[in-house]
């Protein structure tokens, strides 16, 4: 009878380690609107643009530095972004000090960021590079096979005031799936423009590289050391 009991229970521990494990993993894509609340929901590694040197370097792309263990690549059609410093090589609504990431100076080029590894998301400031007033853009994210996983939209109004009030653009998803982000600012209203490129800049990029373990798995993982815990000590009596 003891025999049978343990087998039950090392069957049924196997079994919800198995569904804990192989669940499929559906994509559930979060937007944040705001920092504070994407900070403290999520664990992130900051990347600050100042590893691509002083404000006026100007960054061939593609190029990929490490900070904090992940792997930040950049993208660009122009071949070419640049730094800048809130306060000193750009005026927008940036808090004064901030290192920007921007582009070099075309408002037709692409402004991508890519993972080294899939990462589960990430959230930066963006302001309007050429447009004064109000603008509206978009985020896209895309998996290592070129998916477009989902679109992020956002609007902003750059009136010069250095006052934090850029828009915040937050993504994350329940698994580490996105490869790469393409950041456009909408510029439909110039027929001499393409209708939606680079022309922006970022702040501070916040990476939520791990992935969030599932209730389930963790429930099964929980079950597996209570079962071994039990295991050990009938064997050890």
């Amino acid at each position: 009878m003891r025999l049978s009991l343990q087998c039950s229970s090392a069957s049924l521990a196997a079994a919800v380690l198995a569904v804990g494990l192989s669940a499929p993993a559906h994509a559930a894509f979060v937007q944040y609107s705001d920092r504070f609340t994407f900070d403290t929901h999520n664990p992130f590694v900051g990347v600050n643009w100042g590893v691509y040197g002083p404000d006026g370097t100007i960054i061939t792309t593609p190029d990929s530095r490490s900070v904090g263990g992940i792997t930040i690549g950049l993208g660009s059609s122009q071949g070419e972004l640049q730094r800048y410093n809130e306060g000193a090589s750009f005026i927008g609504n940036f808090a004064v000090g901030d290192s920007l990431l921007g582009d070099a100076g075309s408002e037709s080029d692409s402004f991508i960021i890519r993972f080294g590894s899939p990462v589960r998301g990430f959230g930066t400031q963006i302001d309007s590079h050429y447009i004064s007033g109000p603008y509206s853009g978009s985020v896209e994210v895309f998996s290592a096979t070129d998916t477009l996983l989902f679109t992020a939209p956002f609007s902003g109004n750059n009136n010069f005031a250095e006052d934090e009030l850029a828009p915040f653009v937050g993504i994350t998803n329940n698994v580490a799936n996105i490869s790469y982000a393409s950041f456009l600012i909408d510029q439909s209203f110039d027929p001499n423009l393409p209708p939606a490129a680079g022309s922006l800049l970022v702040n501070r990029l916040d990476v939520v590289a791990a992935p969030e373990p599932t209730p389930l798995a963790i429930l099964a993982t929980a079950f597996m050391g209570f079962f071994g815990f039990g295991f050990l000590r009938r064997k050890a009596a």
